[in-house]
C-alpha cells in the first residue's frame, strides 16, 4: 500500500512538472507569435501609408520621393499624435520608430523647394473610435488631398470616408481656411458646406474637424514645415542609425532624414 502511494505521488509530481513545462513553452510560443504578428501588421501599415503619401499630392508638384522624406512634426500633440513610450533619446532612432508608428510627416520637394507637406492627424470623435488620416497641404495652405489610413466605422455608413468606397473624401481638394471660411468648415447639418452621410453624421463631422485642425496647424507652423533645413539626396534604410545631417539637436526644428 505504501509502495502504491509512493508511486502515485511520484506520478503526480512528474505530471505536474510536465504540465508546468508545457505551459511555459506554450506561453512563450504564443508571445513570440503575437510579437511577430504585431511586427508584420506594423510593417504592412507602414507600406500602405507610404503608398498613400503621393496619392494626396498633386502630380508634378515634386521631383523627390516624398515617402522617403519623413520628418517629425513640431508639437505632434496638436495633431493628436501619441508620444513614443519610452521615447528614444537619439534623434535618428526616434525618427525611425516614429515612422514605424505612422506618426511622421512627409515633405514634397521640387528643385530644392518644399512645395507641400503630408501630415498625419487623429480624431477621437469617430462613431466607432479613432480615425487616422493623412492630409496633404501646399505652401499656400490649400489641401492637396486626404486619405483615411485607419478607421473602424460602420460598414456601409461611416466607412464611406474611404476613397475606395465613395468620392466624398475628394471634396476637400483645394480647400483652405479661407475657402470655405470658418463657418463653412462643418457638415451641412451644422451649417457648413460638406455633405454628411444619410444615417451617419458623426463620422464625416469628425473628419471635417480633423482636416480643419491640420490647416490651422500648418498656419501656425508654416515656417518650420516649409522652410526648415531638409535633405533630398541622402537616402537611408529604416534600420539606419545615421544621424540626420541638418542640426538634429535644434529643439525648435523638426528632425528629418530621408528613408528608403
Amino acid at each position: 500500500m505504501k509502495r502504491l502511494l509512493t508511486l502515485d505521488k511520484s506520478r503526480i509530481v512528474i505530471t505536474a512538472l510536465l504540465l508546468g513545462g508545457f505551459s511555459v513553452v506554450g506561453v512563450g510560443v504564443v508571445s513570440m507569435t503575437q510579437e511577430a504578428t504585431r511586427e508584420r501588421i506594423a510593417q504592412g501599415e507602414l507600406a500602405v501609408l507610404r503608398g498613400q503619401v503621393t496619392a494626396v499630392l498633386r502630380p508634378g508638384s515634386f521631383n523627390n520621393n516624398p515617402a522617403n522624406a519623413a520628418f517629425l512634426p513640431p508639437e505632434p500633440q496638436a495633431l493628436n499624435l501619441p508620444p513614443l513610450k519610452p521615447e528614444p533619446g537619439d534623434p535618428a532612432t526616434r525618427l525611425s520608430e516614429s515612422i514605424r508608428a505612422g506618426i511622421v510627416g512627409f515633405r514634397a520637394i521640387k528643385d530644392g523647394t518644399v512645395t507641400a507637406v503630408v501630415l498625419p492627424v487623429i480624431t477621437h470623435y469617430g462613431y466607432s473610435g479613432d480615425i487616422k488620416l493623412i492630409v496633404g497641404v501646399d505652401r499656400e495652405g490649400k489641401v492637396t488631398g486626404v486619405r483615411v489610413t485607419k478607421q473602424n466605422e460602420t460598414p456601409g455608413l461611416g466607412d464611406k470616408i474611404e476613397a475606395n468606397k465613395t468620392n466624398w473624401i475628394f471634396g476637400f481638394d483645394d480647400k483652405s481656411l479661407e475657402n470655405p471660411g470658418e463657418k463653412g468648415w462643418a457638415v451641412k447639418k451644422d451649417g457648413g458646406v460638406f455633405d454628411q452621410f444619410s444615417g451617419a453624421t458623426i463620422t464625416p463631422r469628425a473628419v471635417v474637424g480633423a482636416i480643419h485642425q491640420v490647416l490651422e496647424y500648418v498656419r501656425l507652423h508654416h515656417d518650420e514645415l516649409f522652410d526648415a533645413p531638409h535633405s533630398s539626396r541622402h537616402e537611408h534604410d529604416d534600420e539606419s542609425k545615421d544621424k540626420p545631417k541638418d542640426n538634429p539637436e535644434a529643439a525648435h526644428m523638426p528632425t528629418e532624414v530621408n528613408h528608403e
